[in-house]
């Protein structure tokens, strides 16, 4: 299933790209936490949020994600293209990730494991097990860079909401939404959508910590998908002490 260079890389990209999503939205002592009388936060601006963002992503060491695909389209599994429907993993800054996807290729879910490490990759043949090694296919820096990277489409997002009141797992969180276009997700998901397709976006921001709990991206982002189409990544776990290391091969 992996003889085609241009399918491995994607599935490579795909089995950590969808990590580098959890950091739409990252911060940090966020400047809103002024507690009343009775332990709650202040409510921040969407000003407040995306400064805190962008001054305090640097303070993220380590992280776990959960990816999850609602509502997935078909189109894209008969045309051969290749499809993350599932995905869990842990990542290192700046440039280590560790996770286990469901991917669907030529129409059929299959479970790979990914381990990269710097411009090395780990992956396990869906059919044997076995791990590979490949170099040069994809570079984790790449997805963590503030300036290149995920953080960038935070940017991007166009007119984003003021806060509101939310729980994430139990954590409560102020969440925040707007529209992104889908060409910045293009590097992600292969593309193929009309230009201008807006995709509605939303994250949820952690009240105590100023850190992003859960990212939720709604619409028809690649080929196949349908306006129901959502990705949802939820995050924990923050700056826990977390190995990866490369894999026997």
């Amino acid at each position: 299933m992996f003889s085609s260079t241009l399918s491995l890389r994607r599935a490579l990209a795909f089995a950590a790209l969808f990590l580098g999503s959890a950091l739409l939205i990252v911060g940090c002592s966020p400047p809103w936490q002024h507690a009343d009388a009775v332990g709650l936060a202040k409510k921040p601006t969407t000003q407040q949020l995306i400064a805190t963002v962008k001054k305090n992503y640097s303070t993220v060491k380590a992280f776990h994600v959960v990816m999850q695909v609602e509502n997935a389209g078909t189109a894209s599994a008969s045309s051969g293209q290749i499809e993350i429907r599932a995905a869990n993993g842990d990542v290192i800054m700046p440039d280590k990730v560790k996770a286990q996807a469901t991917v669907v290729l030529s129409g059929q879910p299959v479970t790979v494991n990914l381990v990269s490490i710097g411009d090395t990759q780990y992956i396990t043949d869906p059919i044997t097990g076995q791990w590979r090694v490949i170099k040069g296919l994809l570079d984790p820096r790449t997805l963590t860079n503030p300036n290149t990277g995920i953080i960038s489409l935070l940017g991007k997002v166009q007119n984003v909401t003021q806060p509101t009141d939310d729980t994430v797992n139990g954590t409560p969180c102020w969440r925040v939404s707007g529209q992104l276009d889908a060409k910045y997700l293009a590097f992600f998901t292969g593309g193929g959508v009309p230009a201008g397709t807006m995709l509605a976006t939303s994250a949820c921001v952690g009240k105590s910590d100023g850190l992003v709990y859960q990212v939720k991206v709604t619409g028809e982002a690649a080929t196949g998908d349908t306006p129901q189409t959502t990705r949802l990544f939820t995050i924990s776990n923050y700056n826990e002490n977390i190995t990866i290391t490369a894999p026997q091969v």
